[in-house]
This record gives structure tokens, sequence and C-alpha cells, in this order.
């Protein structure tokens, strides 16, 4: 922490848009505390917090070369964590849609099973579906459906052609859809994957 303050801030945020790991890993020393405290007024969670902190570090370097001004360095890293901050309320509030999407719909048209049925026991049967996609088509479904990100941002994050993702998908659904309708599942199973 000391040594880092001896350093320049414009300097260090013009060597780390260059690719310097030093410079990001100094910057990392003088703001993940801060930032860390400022997410946590929102989020109250310590890991949840932590991993939005890291994630603020990893965008920042993997697009450290659209840091456009050096003097607004630190609104731009505090910008990042807002969105990310919004990205997790957006997520856990589509999460708890669902929730209540599959236990209300499940508990309408199965009635004799209503006593023993909870909304984990049902997210559970979901994740044996996905789990038995293979491995690449489950990674780029959970991407979508469950960590929210569009196609150019798998296609971007994957390092593979948009075509590839939509294909992907269309597949992982094809196949959850079938084995939905095979074993005779509510719908509220097919609205807990597919409802966005």
């Amino acid at each position: 922490m000391t040594k880092s303050k001896s350093y320049n801030e414009s300097e260090l945020v013009a060597r780390l848009k260059d690719g310097d790991p030093k410079a990001f890993e100094i910057l990392f020393d003088q703001y993940s505390s801060k930032l860390y405290h400022f997410v946590n007024k929102y989020l109250d969670n310590k890991e949840e917090s932590e991993e939005i902190v890291q994630d603020v570090f990893l965008n920042l370097w993997r697009h450290k070369k659209e840091i456009r001004s050096i003097e607004a360095f630190k609104s731009y890293l505090y910008k990042i964590a807002l969105n990310n901050i919004r990205n997790f309320f957006t997520k856990k509030h589509v999460r708890e849609k669902h929730k209540q999407l599959i236990a209300q719909e499940y508990l309408f048209t199965n009635e004799s099973d209503a006593e023993k049925l909870n909304y984990e026991k049902v997210i559970r049967k979901v994740d044996e579906l996905i789990e038995q996609l293979p491995e690449k088509r489950r990674e780029i479904f959970l991407l979508s459906r469950k960590e929210g990100l569009d196609i150019s941002e798998i296609s971007k994050y994957l390092g593979i052609s948009e075509s590839t993702v939509k294909n992907q998908i269309t597949s992982a659904v094809s196949f959850l859809k079938g084995e939905v309708k095979k074993r005779g599942l509510s719908s509220s199973l097919f609205l807990a994957l597919f409802y966005r």
C-alpha cells in the first residue's frame, strides 16, 4: 500500500492502458478495498461483494484500451462497479421471479404434491436436465440463461462465432424442451428455463 502511493496515478493509468501488469497490480492495491466497501454498502454480502470487485478489475483489464480519460479513472472504475451492482440485482430479481413462477404454476397444476414441494427441489430438477447437455453447449446455455449474457457477449467471451452460439442455444433449448415433455414435467420447469 505504502509503495503504491509513491506512484503518480495518471502515469499508472497510462501504463495500464499499455498493458503493464505491475501498474494494474498497484491500482488494484489502491482501489480494491475502497471498492469492496462501496459495493458491500449495496449488497451487504461479503462473498458477493468480493466477487463483484474481482469482476470490476477483470473488466478493467479486459477493456484497458477503452479508458478514455486518465483524469477520470476513479469515476470510470466506480461506474463499472455500479453497472455490476445493477446486473447483480437484475439477475437476482430474474432468479426470484423464476422461482415464483415455478412454485405458483407447479403447485397449481399438482395440488396433491403441494405440501412436499419447495422451490429448491424444482430448481434441482431443472439443473439435472441442464447437466445432461454436452459441456460446451451447457456453458453457452448457462451464460445465456443464468448469467444473462446476450449472443454477442457470449461470442466475444468464448472467442467463437455468433452463429455457433445461436446454434448451441437452439440445440440446448430443443433438447430440454423434449426432456420436459418426455418426463411429463410441469410447464413451469420450461418457464424457469426459458423465460427471460
